[in-house]
């Protein structure tokens, strides 16, 4: 074969690929393909033109999105939103709580930031200036303070403070009892936070069950949502015992309190019972031990009186004070620490008064005790007392003490 007719290709001359040695995705671009494409300026500036208009209202879409992203709730819960302070003046003295709201939404959230305690307690209670009124207010001054160097300068004139008394407050004279919160109001208003005359004052027994209840169930989560599934409260308080939960069917007026939370009303058992909180307890059991019931554990000759619900190794002295004998004597405590024999003791404390009831089953609270139905927590006192007893933060422990 002769091949000297044909011409030798040149390397510059270019012979297009035939589709089939295209990948798939290089077809719609074979066309263009040259070794040594020319450039193309009016094109290329309408490529770029259409690209940029179309560019721009996408990238405006995005930075809308993100801003809208940040300034949500989600991103936005560990922002401070206010601050709350409260100061509940029981009978052994006041304490102030401070509460950080890091959120808006049904139920804001109460934060805390570990830099140390939101609370503070003085001593004595403001019962204990009945004498004396006008300086009640001085005795919470150091509580104030504590208040303003957890709360921002910022916020003290958006914050509230109130002043919740409980306990011995409430029982004494209405003359003397006024004089007290007045005084209390002069350091408040003072104080640089938010304050109105009518936030310092005392609540009853009901009242403190039915905060309880609602500290209790925002803690578990329930607040907000079906009143069968939230949880009752019983708590042990300084001078009286409250029972609080949300029972079905109707209740009568006088045990009866309705609250509307995040647009759910809930209507609530709620009972107090006085003489029978911590602090009342034992000054009536210090009571027993000087009466006949329980003269076997006084011995006169040495003015030893023992007392088996205080571990042994403490002494206390009391004086006619505290316990009233014959002849006035100051007696000691000798401290037992006899489970069984501080037993007998508190059902004797729980006995004592049936001869007067006249509706059985006569019980510390009220004759009329609707079933209780669902968990029930036990704040404070009775849960120090079940940790301790191994209860698992039940009232296995209460239902065996009080028989």
């Amino acid at each position: 074969m002769d091949f000297s007719n044909l011409q030798s290709r040149a390397s510059s001359a270019y012979i297009p690929p035939h589709r089939t040695q295209l990948h798939p995705r290089m077809h719609s671009f074979s066309s263009f393909a040259s070794p040594n494409p020319k450039p193309s300026q009016p094109r290329d500036r309408w490529w770029v033109l259409l690209a940029a208009v179309l560019i721009v209202p996408f990238l405006f879409y995005l930075f809308a999105i993100a801003r809208g992203i940040h300034k949500s709730s989600k991103f936005d819960e560990w922002r401070p939103k206010g601050f709350g302070v409260i100061i509940n003046a029981g009978s052994t003295g006041s304490t102030i709580h401070v509460f950080e709201f890091l959120n808006e939404g049904r139920i804001p959230f109460v934060g805390y930031d570990g830099k140390g305690s939101n609370s503070m307690k003085v001593r004595p209670g403001l019962s204990e200036f009945r004498d004396d009124p006008g300086r009640a207010g001085s005795s919470i001054l150091s509580l104030v303070e504590f208040a303003k160097a957890r709360v921002p300068k910022s916020e003290w004139k958006k914050t509230k403070v109130r002043l919740m008394g409980t306990g011995d407050l409430g029982r004494l004279d209405m003359d003397v009892r006024k004089a007290i919160l007045e005084s209390c109001r002069l350091v408040l208003r003072s104080s640089g936070f938010l304050f109105k005359d009518e936030w310092a004052s005392v609540i009853t027994g009901q009242e403190e069950g039915v905060y309880a209840w609602v500290a209790a169930n925002y803690a578990l989560g329930t607040l907000g949502g079906d009143p069968k599934e939230t949880t009752g409260i019983i708590q042990l308080a300084e001078g009286s015992i409250q029972v609080t939960f949300s029972p079905r069917g109707s209740l009568p007026i006088q045990f009866s309190r309705v609250i509307e939370l995040v647009g759910v009303t809930y209507n609530l058992y709620s009972e107090s019972t006085f003489h029978f909180g911590q602090d009342e307890a034992w000054a009536s059991v210090l009571g027993l031990h000087s009466s006949q019931d329980l003269g076997s554990f006084l011995s006169s000759s040495e003015g030893i009186m023992k007392n088996p619900c205080i571990p042994k190794g403490y002494s206390q002295k009391l004086n006619q004070a505290e316990i009233n004998t014959s002849d006035g004597k100051q007696l000691a405590s000798q401290l037992a620490g006899n489970f069984s024999a501080c037993r007998s003791e508190a059902l004797a404390l729980l006995q004592k008064g049936k001869d007067e009831c006249f509706h059985p089953p006569c019980k510390i609270v009220s004759s009329f005790l609707p079933k209780i139905l669902g968990n029930t927590v036990p704040p404070d006192t009775f849960y120090y007392t079940s940790e301790v007893c191994k209860k698992q933060q039940n009232l296995e422990f209460l239902i065996y003490f009080v028989g």
